[in-house]
């Protein structure tokens, strides 16, 4: 399975999970170690956008193509598995990506985009011990187009 993650260039060789730790994000809390991928480049850039201030475009960020095993563990959380107002609830997302994160029963969490009701994020279990297995395939600088800035 190939996955994509947009960062910034410090954290561009780094599949620690050690910036989800440090700051926490939709499906973990600080102080649980969570690697952030999506599915395609255009929802991992919605991804940092919906983040990113007003008139406001991230510099220095890296493009990551991952490579996970075909055979490698998945827990899947789909839409009707959550309640109706997940995406306002951060909590309860929070709660599943912890669980996930304590019990290391799979390497990847699939989930829903809080953005884009059809596609998925893949969040990766860095102390899952299929982690070594997951290769980075290459890394590229990535610029945003100033046209995704809000015009006020």
């Amino acid at each position: 399975m190939i996955v994509y993650r947009l960062c910034t260039q410090r954290y561009s060789s780094d599949l620690t999970g050690n910036c989800a730790k440090l700051f926490g994000g939709r499906w973990n809390e600080p102080g649980f170690s969570a690697l952030y991928t999506t599915e395609n480049i255009s929802l991992a850039v919605l991804e940092i956008l919906v983040h990113a201030g007003n008139n406001h475009i991230p510099s220095q960020y890296m493009i990551l193509k991952i490579e996970i095993p075909e055979n490698s563990s998945v827990t899947a959380i789909s839409k009707a598995k959550l309640k109706k107002n997940w995406k306002d609830d951060v909590e309860i997302s929070r709660f599943i990506g912890n669980e996930f994160i304590k019990n290391k029963h799979s390497l990847v969490l699939k989930v829903p985009s809080a953005i884009v009701d059809e596609e998925n994020n893949f969040i990766l279990n860095p102390a899952h011990p299929e982690m070594k297995k997951v290769k980075i395939k290459w890394v590229k600088p990535f610029r945003f187009d100033k046209r995704l800035l809000i015009n006020e």
